[in-house]
C-alpha cells in the first residue's frame, strides 16, 4: 500500500532540504580553522552543488514551499497558546526569512547580475568592512535552532532517533561553535590581507558604491514585501475571527467540566488550549500520538471523517468510531467529547525522561520464587529480605548501564537502551543477567543460612519497541515500560509459574528471548530453542542460560 503525500510530508522534506544546506554551510564556516584557504575548496564544492540548476530548484523551490507552507499553517491555526517550546520554533521560523533575504541578495544576487565572485575573502572582507559581521554570526542562530527543534517534534519519538540522541545533540552543539570561530579565523586572515593596498583595491572595486546601494534597494523592497505577506496573514486572522463571530458562526463543544463556545473549523485540541482546558498532547498536536484522543458522545454525524493519517494512528490502537484526536477533530456543529487520557502533571525537576517516547529496547524482568519457608513468615523478616534483594539487583543492573523501574516485591523490572543503540542495549542486559545471576546466588545462600528460606530466581530478557515514559507525581516518578515486549516478558513469567518452574535446575536461571539474542549478536543465533505457547498472545522461542552463557552471547 502505498503511503499518500500530504501537506505535512512537503513541509517536512522542504525544511529537511533547508536544514542540510544550513548544515554544510556551518560546516564549511568551520573549514576556516584549517585555513581560508581550506574553507575556499569547501565553498567550490558548495558553490558547484547548490547553484547547479537543479540544486538552484532544490533549495529555492525548497524555501519557497516552506514558507508558503509557514504562512498557511499560521492562518490555519486558530489559536497561539500552545507549549513555550512549539511557539518559539514558530517565531524562530518566521524570523529566519529577516535575516536571509539580506544575505542572500548580497551574495547570489550580486553574483548574477554583478558577477562578484561568490568566495570568502571577498565576502569576510565585505562583512567585516560594513561591520556586519555580527549580523552574519546572529544569522546562524534561528535558522539552527529551528531547524534542530524541527526535527526534534518531526522524529522525536523514532527508534533510530532515540539511538542517535547523543550523538545528533553533540553535533548540533558544536557545528554552529565551529562555525563561528572558524568565520573569525578567517576574518584574521583577511585582516592581514587588506594590510596590502593592492588587495584592497582589487576587493573594493569589485563591489562600488551603486551596485551596493541598489543590492541595498532590492533587499529593503523584498523585506518589505515579507513583512507584508505577514502582515496580510494575521490581518485575515482578525478578520476571519469577527466575521465567524459576526455572523454567529459558532459552535458548542461540551466537556464533562464545561461548555465552550468557538468558532466552527477549530480543531478541539485548539478549542481546549484557547480556553485553558488542561489537555494532554505529547506530540504537540501533529497527529503522530494518540494522547490527546477523545470520545465523541454526541454529535458523532456533525464531526467530518479522519484523514488518512488520522485513520492510521487510530488503528494502531484499535479504536472505536467514536474515538478521533482532538489535534485533528475539526467539528461543523455541536459535540460533546470527553478527554480520554488525563492530562499529567507538570514533571518534577529530577526527571531524565520527559513525555512518552517509542524506543527499540531491552527489558528484564527479575523473579524471587520462595519454594520453602520454615514455620510462619515474620513480617520484618520478609522486609528484610525484600529490602536486600531489591537493593542487590539495582546496584547490579544500574552498573550495567540498566534503568530500574517498578520494585513490586519479588519482582524487578529493569529498561536497557534508553541512551544508546539497540545491539548495545542488549549486550549490557545480557551481561547484567550474567553478573546479577551469581550475586543472587550469593544472596540465596544468605537467605538459607540466614533465615532458613528456600529461594530460587529467574531473570527473563525480551527485546523490542516499547513506549517509555514517567508515571507519578511530582515528588516520586519512576520510569516504565509498556507495548507488546513487556507483555511478551510478562507471559513468559506467567507460564513458568503456572509449570511450577524449578528455575534454579541445572543453574540455567536467565530465560533470553531469540529476539534479545539475536539483537545483541546482529544475527540469528544457532542455540536451542525451546518454543513457549502462553494461553494467549502466541508463541515465544527462548533459551535458557547460565551466566556464563550470557556472557559468551553479549560478547
Amino acid at each position: 500500500m502505498i503511503k499518500s503525500f500530504g501537506r505535512r510530508d512537503l513541509r517536512l522534506g522542504s525544511g529537511v532540504v533547508l536544514f542540510a544546506y544550513v548544515a554544510t554551510h556551518l560546516a564549511n564556516h568551520a573549514l576556516g580553522l584549517v585555513s581560508l584557504a581550506a574553507a575556499e575548496r569547501g565553498l567550490r564544492i558548495g558553490v558547484a552543488v547548490w547553484q547547479s540548476p537543479p540544486g538552484t530548484l532544490l533549495l529555492y523551490g525548497a524555501a519557497v514551499t516552506h514558507v508558503a507552507l509557514a504562512f498557511i499553517a499560521l492562518y490555519e491555526r486558530r489559536t497561539l497558546r500552545i507549549p513555550p517550546l512549539e511557539l518559539l520554533r514558530i517565531a524562530l521560523g518566521f524570523g529566519i526569512p529577516t535575516l536571509l533575504i539580506g544575505h542572500a541578495i548580497n551574495t547570489r544576487l550580486a553574483f548574477e547580475i554583478y558577477g562578484h565572485p561568490p568566495d570568502y575573502a571577498h565576502v569576510v572582507w565585505a562583512l567585516w568592512h560594513s561591520g556586519r559581521e555580527g549580523l552574519q554570526i546572529a544569522l546562524l542562530v534561528p535558522g539552527w535552532l529551528h531547524g534542530c527543534l524541527g526535527l526534534r517534534y518531526a522524529f522525536g519519538r523514532r527508534t533510530w532517533f532515540a539511538g542517535l540522541r547523543p550523538l545528533l545533540f553533540a553535533g548540533a552543539l558544536l557545528l554552529p561553535v565551529l562555525a563561528v570561530t572558524g568565520f573569525l579565523s578567517m576574518a584574521r586572515e583577511v585582516a592581514l590581507l587588506a594590510q596590502d593596498p593592492s588587495w584592497v583595491a582589487v576587493t573594493a572595486a569589485e563591489v562600488a558604491a551603486s551596485e551596493r546601494l541598489a543590492l541595498a534597494q532590492i533587499g529593503r523592497i523584498a523585506l518589505l514585501g515579507y513583512f507584508s505577506a505577514v502582515g496580510i496573514v494575521l490581518v485575515s486572522r482578525i478578520v476571519r475571527s469577527v466575521v465567524e463571530r459576526g455572523r454567529g458562526r459558532l459552535i458548542s463543544i461540551r466537556y464533562p467540566q464545561q461548555t465552550i463556545r468557538v468558532p466552527r473549523g477549530w480543531t478541539v485540541l485548539e478549542a481546549s488550549r484557547s480556553h485553558h482546558i488542561a489537555h494532554q498532547s505529547t506530540c504537540g498536536g501533529q497527529g503522530r500520538c494518540s494522547t490527546c484522543r477523545v470520545q465523541v458522545v454526541a454529535g458523532l454525524a456533525h464531526c467530518p471523517p479522519p484523514s488518512a493519517a488520522e485513520r492510521a494512528t487510530l488503528a494502531r490502537i484499535g479504536a472505536s468510531d467514536a474515538t478521533r484526536l482532538a489535534c485533528q477533530l475539526r467539528p461543523q456543529a455541536d459535540i460533546d467529547v470527553v478527554p480520554l487520557l488525563a492530562p499529567s502533571s507538570p514533571p518534577a525537576p529530577r526527571d531524565a525522561v520527559t513525555g512518552s517516547m517509542e524506543r527499540d529496547v531491552a527489558l528484564m524482568l527479575v523473579v524471587l520464587r520462595r519454594r520453602a519457608t520454615p514455620g510462619i513468615v515474620l513480617p520484618h523478616d520478609l522486609l528484610y529480605a525484600l529490602d536486600r534483594y531489591c537493593e542487590t539487583v539495582g546496584h547490579t543492573v544500574r552498573a550495567s548501564h540498566g534503568v530500574p523501574g517498578a520494585f513490586t516485591g519479588e519482582r524487578v523490572t529493569v529498561l536497557f537502551g534508553l541512551d544508546c543503540v539497540p545491539r548495545e542495549a542488549s549486550r549490557q542486559a545480557l551481561r547484567a543477567a550474567a553478573e546479577l545471576d551469581r550475586r543472587l546466588e550469593r544472596f540465596r545462600a544468605r537467605l538459607s543460612a540466614e533465615l532458613g528460606w528456600a529461594t530460587e530466581h529467574a531473570i527473563y530478557l525480551h527485546a523490542g519497541v516499547a513506549t517509555i515514559g514517567e508515571i507519578g507525581d511530582r515528588t516520586s516518578r519512576t520510569t516504565i515500560a509498556v507495548g507488546t515486549p513487556v507483555d511478551a516478558i510478562q507471559r513468559l513469567v506467567a507460564d513458568d509459574d503456572r509449570a511450577a518452574a524449578p528455575t534454579s535446575a541445572g543453574h540455567a536461571r536467565i530465560v533470553a528471548s531469540q529476539a534479545i539474542v539475536a539483537a545483541a549478536r546482529g544475527e540469528a543465533s544457532d542455540d536451542e530453542w525451546t518454543r513457549l505457547s502462553p494461553e494467549r498472545g502466541g508463541s515465544i522461542d527462548v533459551a535458557r542460560l547460565d551466566a556464563a552463557q550470557a556472557t559468551r552471547v553479549a560478547r
